[in-house]
């Protein structure tokens, strides 16, 4: 027993292995009690204590020899690498090294509204501790929902949802982090008191294929993510502050998401760099959880966006009238189907919007 209760101790952990122990005590006695029945003599209580003793010395020689070096580099790269990326490490027993792949991931890239000006107005000891907040805050909730944060740089956050882990669901967690993120930052008393009342993100996603992986030098590197799909959903990002929204979306990412949220079709934009355009999307909601006035503004808004593209721009003015009072993206359509109804495009027009800033 006691080989077997050291091999335990090696290759599971604490807990496991004392279970895997106590299995083993219980299968002993249960032999030496019925080889007693054959007139055979097992002995008993020191096996059992022999095991106990060798459990717990194997368990002291890892603790303080074997996995010394794992539990350094998980306390050394814990703040700088996702637990995810650190266990693979562990588990590859390889130091890491340059190299990527391509996998299919959602990218979220978010900011702060007007962040330039409220950082003129505080002191840098106080806009730290609050951009900790709000950095710990919204980190929190990205891996939560299986996302990892790739980089901070001032205001923004870029995280990737799909990797290191695999994720077939990385679209849909990308939503509902970029839905609850938006809906906490107005929890977020200490953060809205030093910014000088309610602040406002927006968050970009998009989806497809990126190469992931150790990127940079050979003396130092980070793990991080490449490609088109970053550049887009950084597009995207910034594309709120055109529409009024807090969270847009490519139709990659709608289309990853099933019937799992209710979106609206803002626009079909081309963006500086990309020749075909980008139909974008607004997430109102999980699906069923949607509040009735922004389900009827999201129709009148779609009857509008449709009477628009069929260059019937009195009509669509009408339907973008509707709402444009309460809601950015038609009182933006509403200013845009007048004009061109007074001055109607030529037969070339097509109703896609170039977007040429970052």
């Amino acid at each position: 027993m006691r080989p077997l209760a050291a091999t335990a101790a090696l290759a599971f952990g604490p807990v496991a292995a004392a279970a895997a122990t106590v299995g083993l005590g219980v299968t002993w006695i249960a032999g030496a009690t019925v080889a007693l029945r054959y007139a055979l003599a097992l002995p008993l209580i020191e096996p059992l204590l022999a095991s106990l003793a060798a459990l717990g010395a194997t368990i002291a020689y890892r603790f303080m020899i074997a996995d010394k070096g794992k539990r350094l580099l998980r306390q050394s790269f814990a703040l700088y690498l996702a637990p995810a990326v650190i266990e693979k490490m562990l588990s590859s027993n390889k130091p890491p090294v340059l190299g990527g792949e391509v996998r299919n991931v959602t990218v979220y890239f978010s900011d702060i509204a007007d962040f330039s000006a409220i950082a003129e107005k505080l002191p840098p000891a106080e806009l730290v501790t609050a951009m900790n907040e709000y950095l710990s805050a919204m980190t929190d909730m990205i891996e939560a929902h299986g996302g990892f944060v790739d980089k901070y740089f001032g205001d923004a956050i870029v995280a990737v949802f799909g990797a290191p882990l695999d994720d077939p669901h990385h679209a849909t967690n990308a939503v509902r982090a970029a839905l609850r993120c938006a809906a906490s930052l107005g929890m977020l008393d200490r953060v809205n008191a030093a910014f000088g009342g309610a602040v406002r993100q927006r968050i970009g996603l998009n989806s497809g294929e990126a190469l992931v992986g150790n990127i940079g030098s050979q003396r130092r590197f980070n793990y991080t993510v490449m490609g088109d799909v970053v550049n887009l959903a950084s597009r995207l990002e910034g594309s709120n502050k055109l529409y009024g929204t807090t969270v847009i979306a490519a139709e990659a990412t709608v289309a990853l998401t099933g019937a799992v949220f209710v979106w609206r079709e803002l626009d079909a934009i081309r963006v500086k760099g990309r020749r075909q355009a980008v139909r974008i999307f607004e997430p109102l909601g999980v699906a069923g959880e949607v509040a009735p006035e922004f389900l009827s503004r999201a129709q009148a808004y779609g009857t509008g966006l449709t009477r628009y593209r069929a260059r019937d721009f009195a009509a669509a003015a009408e339907q973008f009238a509707r709402v444009a009072d309460e809601d950015p993206p038609s009182a933006l359509f509403l200013e845009r189907a007048r004009q061109l109804a007074q001055q109607p495009p030529g037969p070339d027009w097509e109703p896609v919007s170039a977007q040429e800033e970052k």
